[in-house]
């Protein structure tokens, strides 16, 4: 009987330990790749002391890029037209620069949100309640997934396909067929670059600062959609046990104050979880995301209408997908924000519906408490500044629009 127990809970912690795995998984690679999971390490060891190096050359990677295609612009682009073609590049990697330090200086509050959430992973002791966690896992990792497919993607036609691959294929028979493509612009304000193996070791760097600048990326989203999709599980976690101890008390069995404090305590935790550790994680991303994807957007579409001017319908593919992913990068900031306020309120709409009136009335107490903390608003908020809703994304998007009809009617006269 013993050896039975002993196989059942050793099968049910493998269970447990296979699926937190399964809900950390991207979050782990993605923070692995920009050195960010080994820095949440408390102690200083080897690998916390690789990771604080990693970081430094990650940001000297950045900072690399955003000097040389600065030093081009201001030096060899004579025209505006050019130049804010060139700034879009620039503009996209000082945010993401921006976005990489606010994930290091919050690494601290990402690491106990993940601890948050392996905790509540070991505590969860009901299929119902695994399922709800599984279910919102499955979610984030599906958002995750695809959100990543289009960021590299657009990532790699953007800044290969369309300076290497399309040149070639286009290239004139009269042309020199041993001339250098070029890299980046400004990769070679020293002329020695142009030579072997300079050229080849600066392709190299391009790339991995190019792959970095999306990894942080799909890194600041992956975070947004696991805390809340976390929250959003545990919030509904909630809203079963406080039905089951309704239904428990319409059943006839006697009312249960240790399985209201126990659900009184959950709903606590979930609203600690949102208004310190979510929140508190996510301030400085949002508020770069918000107003850099504003500007970013604008410039995309004054870049996708100078190629429509010069007829180049090959590469406004990019820019159509870079467009795409900024939208949906604003969007999914936005439906997730909405989302967890709606899960709170559905707390109180859920017990509100019931009939709470009937239960002994120490215990109503806590369900007015509850109903009535139900209705304040929990948002992602932007900086302090914006609450995040479909109104916000709404706003931004009209505002790309109203700036691409003001570029079509002046190129008009």
């Amino acid at each position: 009987m013993d050896c039975c127990r002993k196989k059942i809970s050793h099968s049910r912690r493998s269970n447990t330990s296979k699926n937190m795995h399964n809900a950390l998984k991207y979050t782990y690679w993605f923070l692995n790749i920009i050195a960010i999971w080994q820095l949440m390490f408390q102690s200083l060891n080897l690998k916390k002391l690789i990771s604080i190096i990693h970081v430094f050359i990650v940001c000297a990677m950045f900072i690399w890029q955003l000097f040389v295609r600065c030093y081009h612009m201001y030096f060899y682009a004579t025209d505006l037209n050019e130049q804010v073609t060139l700034l879009a590049p620039i503009a996209f990697i000082f945010v993401v620069l921006l976005k990489y330090i606010a994930i290091v200086y919050r690494h601290k509050t990402i690491m106990k949100s993940i601890e948050h959430i392996r905790a509540d992973w070991s505590a969860t002791k009901y299929k119902e309640e695994k399922e709800i966690m599984a279910k919102n896992t499955k979610i984030s990792n599906n958002i995750t997934f695809i959100f990543s497919i289009l960021m590299y993607t657009s990532g790699t036609l953007y800044n290969f396909f369309m300076p290497h691959v399309i040149p070639l294929l286009f290239r004139n028979n009269n042309q020199n067929t041993s001339e250098r493509l070029i890299i980046f612009p400004g990769y070679n304000i020293i002329s020695l670059i142009d030579s072997s193996p300079f050229y080849e070791i600066t392709f190299f760097f391009h790339a991995v600062a190019i792959f970095f600048c999306f990894t942080v990326l799909v890194s600041t989203c992956n975070i947004t959609i696991i805390l809340v999709t976390h929250a959003n599980s545990q919030i509904q976690i909630a809203i079963v046990k406080f039905k089951s101890l309704i239904n428990d008390f319409y059943e006839g069995a006697k009312f249960s104050n240790q399985k209201i404090s126990i659900a009184v305590q959950h709903h606590v935790r979930v609203l600690e979880f949102s208004k310190t550790m979510l929140r508190e994680a996510l301030l400085e991303y949002c508020l770069i995301e918000i107003g850099a994807s504003s500007i970013l957007l604008c410039i995309d579409e004054f870049c996708f209408l100078r190629m429509l001017d010069n007829q180049d319908i090959a590469n406004t593919i990019p820019y159509i997908m870079l467009f795409f992913a900024l939208s949906l990068n604003i969007l999914i900031l936005c439906y997730f924000s909405e989302l967890l306020n709606s899960e709170f309120i559905e707390v109180g709409n859920q017990l509100y519906m019931t009939e709470w009136y009937k239960i002994p009335s120490k215990a109503r107490r806590y369900f007015i408490l509850i109903i009535n903390m139900s209705q304040r608003p929990q948002r992602i908020s932007a900086g302090g500044i914006i609450d995040l809703s479909y109104i916000t994304y709404i706003q931004i998007i009209k505002t790309g629009f109203a700036y691409l009809q003001i570029l079509r009617a002046s190129n008009t006269h």
